[in-house]
């Protein structure tokens, strides 16, 4: 249930709706420029860094708001960042490494 609400990563399921009145929320599927994935949607698939797809949303958009605000984290603050998601089917080395790859392009745009 992560989105960015304000450009801040929340769990949509902890926030009344009357709360966010006004306010601007980004889910993952907002993330995307029309047919044109977003960098880190990219490097996540390129990167193979998903499995059964269930904790991809939740990665994706702690990793968007981490970049947001830090455009070139070591692997320590990207492996903190990300510490309040979980994955049961891989590990988080290629998670961590498709982010790593998504800032370097964003930072090269």
């Amino acid at each position: 249930c992560s989105v960015l609400l304000n450009d801040c990563l929340t769990c949509a399921c902890l926030v009344f709706a009357p709360e966010v009145e006004g306010g601007t929320i980004v889910t993952v599927e907002g993330l995307a420029n029309g047919s044109e994935l977003h960098p880190l949607q990219q490097c996540f698939l390129e990167g193979a860094a998903l499995q059964c797809g269930i904790c991809t949303p939740g990665f994706l958009i702690a990793a968007k708001a981490l970049l947001d605000r830090n455009p070139n984290p070591t692997e320590t603050e990207i492996r903190y960042a990300l510490a309040g998601n979980l994955c049961r089917c891989t590990g988080y080395d290629k998670i961590v490494r498709a982010v790593q790859e998504a800032a370097s392009q964003i930072r090269e745009a």
